[in-house]
C-alpha cells in the first residue's frame, strides 16, 4: 500500500516538476529580455545626456551669449572706462 502511494505521489509530482521547470525557464527568458531592453535603454539615455551637455556647453559659451546678446536682443558691449564701480566703505 506504502509502495503503491509512493509511486502514485511521482506520477503526479514528475509532470507537476517538469511544469514548474518549464514556466521558470520561461520566466528567466522574459526577465533576460527586459533587462536587454533596459541596457539598450539605458546606453540611449547615456548618449542623449552627453549630447544635452554638449549642447549647454556650446550655447553657455561666452562668445555664443555676446552674441545672441547683439543680434536678438540688440544690446552692445560697454567701454571699460564706461562703467562706473560703487563699492561700499565698511565703518
Amino acid at each position: 500500500m506504502f509502495r503503491k502511494a509512493v509511486y502514485f505521489a511521482g506520477l503526479m509530482l514528475f509532470p507537476s516538476l517538469v511544469c514548474l521547470n518549464v514556466w521558470q525557464s520561461l520566466r528567466y527568458q522574459q526577465l533576460e529580455d527586459e533587462l536587454v531592453r533596459m541596457q539598450k535603454q539605458q546606453v540611449d539615455l547615456l548618449e542623449k545626456n552627453k549630447r544635452a551637455l554638449a549642447a549647454v556647453a556650446v550655447y553657455s559659451s561666452p562668445s555664443r551669449v555676446g552674441a545672441l546678446a547683439e543680434e536678438e536682443l540688440d544690446l552692445e558691449k560697454l567701454d571699460p572706462e564706461d562703467v562706473l564701480l560703487l563699492r561700499k566703505v565698511k565703518p
